[in-house]
């Protein structure tokens, strides 16, 4: 007699009723998976000592979009650079990965104009060293020079910066003012330059002289007070003599005060003032070296650049532009971590949405129509946007909102966004995922994800993919706030844990295309 067994859907043979039985045991899997990786999580968390430190998790596996583990997901935190992720997403989503920042050059009268779209990347030198023919920021300078030159003739009368693009509030209001002359806080404007920023660097001389202090680029109007001291390489116990030097830049204007003891070569970077025009008398310098007079033989530099008007107008078709694609935008904001490039795709995208001059505030309403078209609503819930790149302490977002955005990226197909924004990301081992992280050995999956730090902030939102693999399994997001600098050590270790924790979790799990939407239970 054959066994059968009564189900709504009707009489089914044995046999059939164990392969329904076995697929049954399968799909409970994960839910036992899912308990154990929420315990782990928690477990970590709590053996982590980190006191009275706000912690957030959110867990997402992509192809169900189940949410794995929650721990605080709903907590409005903030983000530090894990704002990035919402401001190249939005960006991209909305300008595309064919998007193009230019610098044109046009002449009319004897009137240079160089109009600025806000590329971070105008002579950024990690850009020009990757270009098929790499150069230094002299030899873009030597470049464009020989350009103007060809096309002005021998005499310039003056040269206008058209920043119109953006607003001239170059540096946010919520900014540490104590932090301004660092790299991570250089001014961003219409027209960027060299990461708005020169290069410091000090040479050692004769003992107990002067270092030999210079500057890339090299801007006369950036001034140098060089205190320096040139120490022995070696001490008298034959160790390396430790080198260092210390700038200060002036409460107002380009001056800076270097200090230290060089024992050998050493430099760092200090962002500058008003870089637009710093630009443009550094050009004019140049084409002055090079046979192009600029200005009558009275003026200064600074007499023959200016800003252009409000409402000043200019005829004439480039005879030169410099272009920097999205995608290396891209890659500088979110592998590399630079601010500067994270605010200008900020300020960019509410240029694009207004056609008004993209700013902060701009930059924070569009990102908000963009992400309520993308993700709904019920993902901005606690969403609090103020500059593009973390750097201030006004943006609140929750775990759940940067695994969403995580989510919802990987499913957009359109025009190549999906890979350029997975492509924009650091891998285990590169970028910010280099220093401080875990080693691609000790993890069974690749890591692939954005890092964040401020004081008592810490964060870190990616995907798990398999190796030689481009799809990945899993999304989430960690954010951590308010632990002490006492222990801002030990919460690096426990984000290190989390990640591991995850990527064993993820063994077994399958990429695929989602089929439920986040937040099933």
């Amino acid at each position: 007699m054959r066994l059968s067994f009564g189900l709504d859907s009707g009489v089914v043979s044995r046999s059939a009723w164990l392969v329904v039985a076995a697929s049954m045991l399968i799909a409970a899997l994960p839910v036992a998976a899912q308990q154990d990786l929420q315990r782990n999580i928690e477990r970590a968390i709590a053996n982590a000592d980190l006191g009275d430190t706000r912690i957030g998790v959110s867990v997402v596996d992509l192809r169900t979009g189940r949410r794995l583990a929650e721990i605080n997901a709903a907590e409005p935190m903030i983000p530090a650079s894990n704002m990035k992720l919402l401001t190249s997403a939005s960006a991209l989503l909305t300008m595309g990965t064919d998007f193009m920042f230019e610098t044109r050059f046009i002449l009319d009268d004897e009137r240079l104009f160089v109009v600025g779209s806000g590329d971070p990347g105008f002579g950024d030198p990690a850009l020009l060293a990757d270009l098929p023919e790499p150069m230094d920021v002299d030899g873009l300078l030597d470049f464009m020079v020989d350009a103007i030159a060809k096309a002005s003739g021998p005499t310039i009368r003056e040269i206008v910066i058209d920043d119109r693009v953006f607003d001239r509030e170059a540096i946010h209001s919520t900014w540490p003012t104590e932090q301004l002359q660092y790299y991570y806080c250089s001014e961003v404007g219409g027209l960027n330059f060299h990461l708005n920023v020169v290069n410091v660097f000090a040479r050692p001389t004769s003992l107990n002289q002067p270092a030999r202090v210079v500057i890339e680029p090299d801007a006369s109007t950036v001034e140098i007070d060089n205190i320096t001291s040139t120490v022995r390489s070696r001490t008298a116990a034959g160790r390396p003599q430790p080198s260092s030097i210390h700038i200060r830049r002036s409460e107002a204007g380009n001056r800076l005060t270097v200090s230290g003891r060089v024992a050998r070569s050493v430099g760092a970077p200090t962002s500058v003032r008003d870089t637009a025009i710093v630009f443009g008398e550094l050009l004019a310098e140049r084409l002055e070296s090079a046979g192009v007079t600029v200005g009558a033989p009275h003026e200064s530099v600074s007499e023959v650049v200016r800003r252009v008007g409000e409402d000043e107008t200019y005829a004439g078709n480039p005879f030169l532009i410099i272009k920097t694609p999205m995608l290396e935008v891209l890659k500088r904001c979110n592998t590399d971590s630079y601010n500067l490039h994270a605010e200008a795709l900020f300020k960019r995208l509410g240029y694009a949405i207004t056609s008004q001059p993209g700013s902060w505030s701009l930059g924070a309403a569009s990102m908000r129509t963009i992400l309520n078209d993308e993700l709904g609503p019920h993902a901005l819930d606690g969403l609090r946007l103020a500059d593009g790149s973390g750097m201030s302490r006004r943006n609140a977002v929750t775990p759940t909102t940067l695994s969403a955005l995580l989510v919802h990226m990987n499913l957009v197909s359109k025009d190549g966004v999906r890979d350029a924004f997975r492509g924009s990301l650091a891998r285990s081992g590169e970028g910010t995922l280099s220093r401080n992280f875990v080693p691609p050995s000790e993890l069974r999956h690749d890591i692939v994800g954005k890092t964040g730090f401020l004081n008592g902030v810490r964060s870190f939102s990616g995907y798990v993919m398999p190796k030689q693999t481009e799809e990945p399994i899993v999304a989430f997001s960690i954010v951590m706030n308010g632990f002490t600098r006492t222990q801002s050590l030990r919460s690096r270790e426990l984000r290190n844990e989390l990640v591991r924790i995850i990527d064993r979790a993820s063994a077994g799990l399958r990429p695929g295309a989602i089929v439920v939407q986040p937040g099933t239970p």
